[in-house]
């Protein structure tokens, strides 16, 4: 899977992070012949051929690899026996991949943490994992130059890497067992209180949006939630899936079935904007009949007219908790032991 590192600015183009990648895995062996073909190399990457071919073009260039008609790819003789030095102080973005197919709403909080490693002179890499790419990271054990960022991972991983004391951080909440310190966002907050704020309104039944793979709720758990809130209101919840296209469709779906007044949270990585395009395509009043709420959200994700209520992801205060750990990391050997809440703060536009 690509790995994307970040040197000079971190929006570059994706031909470009990709030969950074490739170079990288260049110089410390991982690449090696016969190299596959451009369809089957850009598969197993994740990336589209005309992504692969920019980038291999690049490394060309460079005298990395070259590209000969009918014979295919091949390394130059100068990679082969370049020398292969691991790079040091290097902060690995890791997740599995089938939970996060887009990125983009995701690229401001890059951004944030790849500007505060740089400062300190530490590399970021988001690795896009499936299950055979985790077990291998895992395999290789700790490695003192690099800390591993676990974003959100599902349970049999969280636990796989259980034993990485040293250098493994939990982006979220430790899954029961892992004991592997952590900074989360403090989503539970947030629910009390945006349920609270709508009951306050006079809804009288909150609906609470979440992507299907999203493991930290519960239907018993919203709906008691709901039920402690003064006044009481009725809660739901209601999973959508994941891909945005098929979002869009279920959130047309969701809004013919709304009757009466209604509440609802819309929970990342479910935007705001699908949801209250939906509602109004319906012909519903929003926010007099529909009030939506975005928790844990990104700005982009709730540009639409009427912008809702929403609780923005802490971009500034997340990176420099996360650069932090990592400075401490490679001054020290180990991750402090951080156990961080970030507080999320309401926005009333």
């Amino acid at each position: 899977m690509p790995r994307v590192s970040v040197r000079e600015g971190f929006l570059r183009s994706r031909a470009d992070q990709l030969a950074d990648h490739l170079r990288g895995s260049i110089a410390r062996g991982e690449i090696v012949e016969p190299l596959p073909n451009i369809r089957d190399w850009s598969a197993r990457l994740g990336v589209g051929r005309g992504t692969l071919e920019q980038a291999i073009k690049i490394l060309d260039r460079e005298g990395l690899l070259r590209v000969q008609p009918r014979r295919g790819i091949q390394l130059s003789s100068g990679a082969v026996s370049a020398p292969r030095t691991p790079r040091t102080r290097l902060g690995r973005w890791l997740f599995y991949g089938r939970d996060f197919p887009d990125l983009s709403v995701l690229m401001e909080i890059f951004a944030a943490v790849a500007e505060r490693f740089q400062f300190h002179d530490i590399q970021l890499s988001i690795e896009r994992c499936d299950a055979a790419r985790l077990r291998a990271i895992h395999a290789k054990g700790e490695n003192p130059g690099e800390m591993l960022m676990l974003v959100s991972l599902p349970v049999e991983f969280a636990r796989l890497f259980a034993d990485f004391h040293r250098s493994a951080l939990v982006v979220g909440m430790p899954s029961p067992g892992v004991r592997l310190p952590y900074v989360s966002i403090d989503v539970d907050a947030a629910f009390r209180h945006a349920v609270a704020m709508l009951a306050r309104r006079g809804f009288t039944k909150v609906v609470m949006v979440i992507t299907e793979p999203t493991r930290a709720l519960t239907e018993a758990g919203f709906e008691k939630l709901c039920a402690e809130t003064e006044p009481a209101v009725r809660g739901e919840l209601v999973r959508m899936p994941i891909e945005l296209h098929e979002q869009a469709d279920a959130a047309r779906r969701f809004a013919a079935r709304i009757t009466g007044r209604l509440g609802i949270i819309a929970v990342y990585s479910i935007p705001a904007t699908v949801l209250i395009s939906a509602l109004l395509q319906r012909g519903i009043a929003v926010p007099r009949q529909v009030e939506v709420v975005a928790i844990n959200t990104t700005r982009q994700a709730v540009r639409v007219v009427p912008t809702p209520v929403y609780y923005p992801y802490p971009v500034e205060a997340f990176a420099k908790t996360v650069a932090r750990a990592a400075t401490q990391y490679f001054e020290r050997g180990r991750l402090p032991p951080l156990r961080k809440l970030i507080p999320l703060e309401v926005v009333q536009p």
